[in-house]
């Protein structure tokens, strides 16, 4: 643990440092725990970043493991879970008031597993109705007048508050990346498939990631050690890495902020010892979106054919607007978008055959002002929909003083190259 850290307040504290200084006997679960808790208490009525909040169960389980001599990863370190994950002590609504009352009656698999690894439930962060579209309470913690993003947007404001180290999210189309982004913290979809998706609301079985929001690379890694029973330490970098600026089909949405940003990161970690190269990958991402749209779409109205069939009148109009169309959509259609998607994975994979990483947008700039909608995936849809891991760090700040994101892509199934590459960056950023 760095000498540097401040145990006054380790509600401040990223989720590696907590657990290094729990480790040394510096700080307890429980002093971490509360202090968690009063800054929930402080903010929350502003922030609106939860759903439940399980204080005595947290406080109860803080205290057995301070008693306890296991030393898993994530020991005593506090997690919240984004209201799509599935919990046995407490309601999951999937943001829909047609499951205001539901209570599953088992963890899902990453509860079980992070609690396996000595992690304290804190309790369940807001998510979009279904994690799609429609917004929810959420408010940007740097400015309560802007978005937070979303699906996630709980789980992104909640660890952008200091109101917890770590929370899990889901990633549809840019459902981690960007609120992360907008939230100021790290952000991670891993390869999908690398976490368990059991025990968590099924939307689109070919797009839906499970992920997670941190204050550090090294927090994810905890989390991998977790769920993936890898290490819980990455091997230090023999040399620096080489780095695949590409700036996409749509850099021409990407906000003047954001763009000076990223060329500022590329010529900053040039200058640090990283090869960095523009790169093209050519013309196979740019339907991306629109392929994206009608997997989702697809997938979506059939995931959730019950909901559409008896209680449609519990539905927003907006996510009606978007599933009931696609119930006409031919199989067709969904199979082109498939074969669109397969084609790009390949040009994805070819490019990255010569670096570690790929250097791209996190989202079109900072967060948006107002709170009706939470702002543009673009630039999380390609990868989402490929599959390719990928990490948000925050990186800047822009003109309304928002928190701005640079992102990084991974090859497929390479996420512990994809963290070491994103700790070099992290530390040189720094």
């Amino acid at each position: 643990m760095p000498k540097s850290v401040d145990l006054a307040h380790p509600e401040l504290l990223s989720a590696s440092a907590a657990r290094a200084a729990i480790a040394s006997g510096q700080l307890t679960s429980e002093r971490l725990v509360r202090a968690c808790l009063e800054r929930i208490d402080a903010r929350e009525g502003e922030v609106k970043a939860w759903v439940n909040l399980d204080r005595n169960a947290a406080l109860a389980r803080a205290k057995a493991l301070d008693r306890s001599s296991d030393t898993g990863p994530l020991h005593g370190i506090p997690i919240a879970f984004k209201d799509i994950i599935d919990t046995a002590t407490l309601p999951t609504t999937y943001g829909s008031p047609i499951y205001a009352e539901h209570r599953p009656v088992a963890d899902a698999a990453c509860v079980s597993l992070t609690r396996r690894a000595g992690a304290v439930m804190m309790g369940k962060t807001v998510t979009t109705e279904f994690a799609v579209r429609h917004p929810n309470k959420t408010r940007n913690p740097h400015n309560l007048a802007h978005t937070p993003g979303g699906s996630s947007s709980g789980s992104a404001a909640a660890v952008g508050d200091h109101m917890v180290p770590l929370a899990f999210g889901t990633q549809t189309a840019g459902s981690i990346i960007r609120p992360a982004a907008y939230c100021g913290t790290v952000g991670y979809k891993p390869t999908i498939g690398q976490f368990s998706y059991v025990g968590v609301k099924l939307l689109s079985r070919s797009l839906d990631t499970l992920g997670a929001m941190a204050r550090s690379v090294d927090d994810l890694v905890l989390l991998r050690s977790a769920l993936m029973a890898t290490p819980a330490h990455l091997p230090e970098r023999t040399r620096a890495p080489r780095i695949g600026f590409y700036r996409t089909p749509w850099w021409d949405r990407v906000e003047p902020s954001s763009q000076a940003l990223l060329n500022d990161v590329a010529a900053q970690l040039g200058k640090a010892g990283a090869d960095v190269v523009e790169v093209d990958i050519g013309p196979a991402l740019a339907p991306l979106s629109e392929a994206n749209v009608a997997i989702m779409a697809y997938e979506g109205c059939r995931s959730l054919a019950f909901e559409l069939e008896f209680q449609a009148e519990k539905i927003s109009q907006v996510l009606r607007d978007i599933m009931l169309p696609a119930q006409q959509m031919l199989y067709g259609e969904y199979a082109q978008a498939l074969n669109v998607a397969a084609s790009a994975r390949e040009a994805v994979q070819a490019t990255l055959l010569d670096f570690d990483v790929l250097l791209v947008p996190s989202a079109p700039g900072e967060a948006p002002l107002g709170l009706t909608n939470t702002g543009n995936p673009l630039f999380n849809k390609a990868w989402t929909t490929v599959g390719n891991p990928c990490i948000t760090l925050p990186a800047g700040r822009g003109p309304a003083g928002l928190p701005l994101g640079i992102q990084l892509v991974g090859n497929l199934y390479a996420d512990e190259a994809l963290l070491a590459s994103a700790r070099w960056v992290e530390t040189h950023l720094q």
